[in-house]
């Protein structure tokens, strides 16, 4: 028994030197360890930033196109036979090529407008039989070009479009996964520190059996009490102090966890300190849903699906049907055997071409398809009506909710204060012998679940009061957005 208090004693007095030499985390300092180092919001910048490079990539597309192509050298010999004339003709050709295009893609009309210059040199040999013709020439062809589909949707346009609502809808996400990680973040706060308050109440239980077995131990060696009442203390004792040892285990393997969640070094030692008093705030149900709906991103996020749903439902109207293309040049010409007279006799090269693409049949593809495309735009509208409606309904819930907890506080605190009376005036009969060990253990046990029960229901107010915090995108508390008006109306810079 000596024994067993020794090493309990030492045990206490490691935690408490421990205890003194951990840091204070708080949960802003939480905040934004999490959102450094959480690989799920890691994950969610990455993406953003990769839309983002699509996106800034497709604009500059759009810009005015400078492209250089070479080809420097290019041989080829061709050995051929002409059956009428029974002989051979052997024609050897050596060539060189360099063009040189500016293109500009017109957004307005889904259109491309383009200048090129075309500059070769060619030296063919052709030997019959005996006879051997050489022939070297230099030409440049400069024409200004340019392209127009027809009877058909504007693809550059829309792929634009699409690219900016993948933008912004990763954007989206980015922020949505932000504001998730932070309700995971103060839940498993709040639920850090009820694990070290429980510590805490379960120490001062402790604490108190302690102080009730030395005064038993005390009246039994004075013949005031029975020796099983001392056996009763003991045993009172010993599960007072296993349950710190339990709680201690719980509070280290909570810390791991919250450690694990926030992306902290699990070496780390730290403490958390939270004010829970309740604040007094004033939620007006009408003021928070129609914030809501005005700020949720989840709404935006719906209404971007239903616009790609219809943008899908454009293209698949556009295939396999009855579409054109028509493209205009007009050029100047210049060739000859020197460079500099290329253009001494110079031809111009106009030219004009207009094609159609005609379905006769497909066995009714293309009409299956569309009617699926709309199917898919009248469930993404399902979708952003329901997305409404379990707002509304959640933001309801939750106001109820926060009532409701207000009300168990209140209760829960009274609770504490009865126990606390009930335990004192019962510690005093025990004092005098009027009530045995497993008595004043009943109370000890209803005075800790009462402080038990006022820790969770202040803690269950504030979670729920994050809650409609994250479901309004507005701080009740602060009285102000949670997200700047800019934000809200237009993601894209």
């Amino acid at each position: 028994m000596i024994l067993k208090r020794f090493i309990a004693i030492f045990f206490l007095s490691f935690l408490v030197v421990s205890a003194g030499a951990q840091q204070l985390l708080t949960l802003e300092e939480a905040l934004e360890i999490a959102n450094d180092n959480s690989p799920e919001v890691r994950k969610s910048r990455l993406n953003r930033q990769r839309s983002k490079n699509f996106l800034d990539a497709q604009r500059a597309s759009l810009k005015t196109n400078f492209n250089l192509s070479l080809e420097p050298f290019n041989y080829s010999r061709e050995e051929r036979f002409y059956e009428m004339e029974s002989r051979w003709q052997t024609t050897e050709m050596y060539s060189s090529m360099a063009n040189f295009s500016i293109s500009q893609p017109i957004t307005l009309t889904d259109g491309e407008l383009s200048l090129n210059n075309r500059l070769a040199w060619q030296h063919s040999t052709t030997e019959v039989g005996t006879q051997l013709n050489e022939d070297i020439a230099f030409s440049n062809n400069l024409f200004l070009q340019y392209e127009q589909p027809l009877f058909s949707y504007n693809e550059t346009k829309q792929n634009l479009e699409e690219l900016e609502l993948d933008y912004e809808r990763s954007d989206i996400q980015y922020r949505l996964q932000k504001l998730n990680t932070e309700v995971q973040v103060t839940r498993s706060y709040y639920n850090l520190y009820a694990s070290q308050m429980a510590l805490e109440i379960s120490r001062e239980e402790l604490k108190n059996q302690k102080e009730n077995y030395q005064v038993v131990q005390n009246k039994v060696d004075a013949d005031l009490l029975a020796l099983e009442e001392l056996y009763q203390a003991e045993v009172n004792l010993t599960s007072a102090r296993s349950q710190v040892y339990t709680r201690e285990v719980q509070l280290q393997n909570a810390k791991d966890d919250f450690k694990q969640l926030i992306g902290m070094d699990l070496d780390r030692n730290f403490r958390v300190e939270l004010d829970i008093e309740i604040d007094s705030v004033d939620i007006n149900m009408d003021k928070a849903i129609q914030n809501a709906l005005g700020s949720r991103l989840e709404i935006r996020n719906r209404e971007i699906e239903l616009q790609n749903a219809k943008f899908n439902l454009i293209e698949t109207s556009d295939r396999n049907k009855f579409k054109g293309n028509v493209s205009v040049s007009v050029g100047v010409q210049g060739v000859d055997k020197q460079f500099a007279d290329m253009y001494d006799v110079p031809t111009t090269s106009p030219s004009i071409s207009l094609s159609f693409n005609v379905p006769i049949w497909d066995w009714g593809a293309r009409e299956a398809r569309i009617k699926a495309a709309k199917l898919n735009v009248q469930s993404n509208r399902i979708d952003l009506n329901e997305e409404s409606k379990s707002i509304n309904l959640g933001i309801r819930q939750t106001i109820r909710n926060l009532r409701n907890y207000k009300n168990q506080i209140e209760i829960a605190r009274k609770n504490q204060k009865n126990a606390q009376l009930t335990y004192d005036i019962n510690l005093e009969r025990y004092n005098r012998g009027d009530l045995t060990g497993m008595d004043i253990q009943q109370y000890q046990n209803q005075l800790s679940q009462a402080k038990m029960d006022l820790t969770t229901a202040l803690i269950d107010y504030k979670m729920e009061l994050l809650n409609l915090k994250m479901q309004t995108l507005y701080d009740f508390i602060e009285n102000e957005p949670l997200l700047p008006k800019n934000v809200v109306n237009s993601i894209l810079e």
